[in-house]
């Protein structure tokens, strides 16, 4: 196990209430709002039987959605990559300061994944690798726009294979434990909301650990890991 992910682990394990906090606070609103406005947006498409434009609905919320989720995590990460104190706080100040910015970023980018997967649908995943440390960018070097789009594909383009190998792996890991998670939650109760819940909790925790390890991969090859090793020297 690399160094990287041990060190996510880490992380993970002894912040881990912080991460909960972070999950309940920062995501489940997210997650919700995500699932209220897919619904509200292709409620007439559902309508007419229109499954195509559905799809592509879903796709381009998701991919917003995904840059704005990952950023209190890359500020846990950047504050523990610094031998920082890990406050939640400064997490959700991070986060906060970059969401604009990557909200914008993360229209543009989604309408490019969304064509290219109308295109075939690898180039559309190819895209969400390329620009997936978009956020981290953001977050860790304050590098927004084209700055944070260069900087972003440079890192996805370097790192492309180890992204693509971390985002399929906890993909299943995610659909496997979901499936456990429902199968054990609808045994107790068949709560739709507390079925909802359970779910979007338990898919920001295991993809808080996939957001752990992009962050330290970009921070070991960004100029802000570059700065903190002259300033221990």
């Amino acid at each position: 196990m690399s160094d990287t992910v041990q060190e996510a682990l880490r992380l993970f394990r002894e912040r881990f209430w912080l991460i909960l906090l972070v999950v309940i606070l920062y995501v489940v609103p997210m997650q919700l709002l995500y699932t209220f406005v897919v619904n509200y947006a292709t409620w007439p498409f559902q309508l007419f039987g229109i499954p195509i434009w559905t799809t592509m609905i879903q796709a381009f919320f998701m991919f917003i959605c995904l840059f704005l989720i990952q950023l209190p995590f890359i500020s846990m990460a950047f504050q523990y990559a610094q031998n920082e104190e890990v406050r939640l706080g400064k997490t959700f100040t991070g986060a906060l300061e970059s969401m604009f910015s990557i909200y914008i970023m993360g229209i543009f980018l989604s309408l490019l994944m969304v064509i290219g997967s109308l295109i075939f649908i690898v180039p559309g995943f190819v895209l969400m690798i390329l620009f997936f440390g978009v956020s981290c960018a953001a977050v860790m070097e304050e590098k927004t726009w084209w700055k944070g789009l260069k900087q972003s594909f440079l890192f996805g383009k370097e790192h492309f294979f180890k992204l693509l190998s971390w985002t399929v792996l906890f993909g299943v890991i995610d659909l496997i434990v979901s499936f456990v998670t429902y199968i054990l939650v609808y045994s107790i109760t068949g709560l739709y909301l507390v079925l909802n819940l359970s779910l979007i909790m338990v898919n920001g925790l295991i993809f808080s650990i996939l957001f752990f390890i992009v962050a330290f991969y970009y921070y070991d090859w960004s100029d802000a890991g570059i700065d903190v090793v002259e300033l221990n020297i």
